[in-house]
């Protein structure tokens, strides 16, 4: 029976929107991937993540969680979920308040073998990256997201970019699905005031990176130097600098 792979969300507040995004899985799947940053910090987070394994429908193989004792921000999120399951063919990494509509699943799930690279899941490819497939082709091409866009923000603008920048073919699957934008960041006002001084710390960075803020970079490589597309390196005093909690 054809199933998709993967499917990895990264979840830090919200958890009744995680167990709705849990609930429009319609199709067979071999994993659905949980890694949860809350830190035991949010109760709702918890529940929702019981009531996804004390509830799990047939179609679903399995439910794995990884509960991370610091908060691996979403690129980092979205890297520890490719890194940690290796055995599948492929991975969509979610929003987990990105909720696709009844039967758009089916459309990945027909889709998915014939995907050179990648795709974006939803209308448009710049709807950002809520919704995403990775294949191990892609990887090779375009290596992992920038874990130094902390915690979020511009990571899908540096990828986008990368990609383009490398030729791969990335198709877009249309699907309806509704996203709620934001939601972790509206979640508080203390995430708020905290991502006004993270959100120009990435800007910065990316400016830095591509010779120019998106659309209008400079560089072809990152930094204007000869390295290859994938190349980052993980700055530890700025990911101390930059956390939320």
């Amino acid at each position: 029976m054809e199933k998709l792979e993967c499917i990895g969300v990264p979840v830090l507040v919200g958890g009744h929107k995680l167990f709705e995004h849990f609930q429009t899985i319609d199709v067979p799947l071999k994993r659905y991937y949980i890694v949860d940053n809350s830190m035991g910090r949010d109760k709702e987070v918890e529940d929702a993540i019981d009531a996804i394994c004390d509830y799990k429908p047939s179609h679903i193989q399995e439910v794995v969680v990884v509960q991370n004792n610091l908060n691996a921000g979403y690129p980092g999120s979205v890297n520890q979920i490719i890194r940690d399951n290796t055995d599948c063919k492929h991975w969509i990494v979610c929003g987990y308040d990105w909720h696709p509509a009844p039967g758009q699943w089916e459309r990945v799930l027909n889709k998915v073998a014939t995907v050179p690279f990648g795709a974006f899941l939803g209308d448009t490819p710049t709807d950002c990256m809520c919704g995403f497939l990775w294949t191990p082709q892609l990887l090779a091409k375009v290596g992992y997201l920038d874990e130094n866009f902390f915690p979020g923000y511009f990571e899908d603008n540096d990828y986008r970019y990368r990609i383009i920048q490398s030729g791969a073919s990335v198709d877009t699957i249309p699907l309806q699905a509704h996203h709620d934008r934001s939601s972790t960041l509206n979640s508080s006002t203390e995430f708020q005031k905290k991502n006004q001084y993270t959100f120009q710390k990435n800007y910065k960075y990316y400016v830095e990176k591509w010779g120019g803020s998106p659309t209008q970079e400079k560089y072809d490589r990152p930094f204007g130097k000869d390295y290859p597309l994938s190349f980052w390196e993980f700055d530890p005093v700025r990911r101390q600098k930059l956390r939320w909690i």
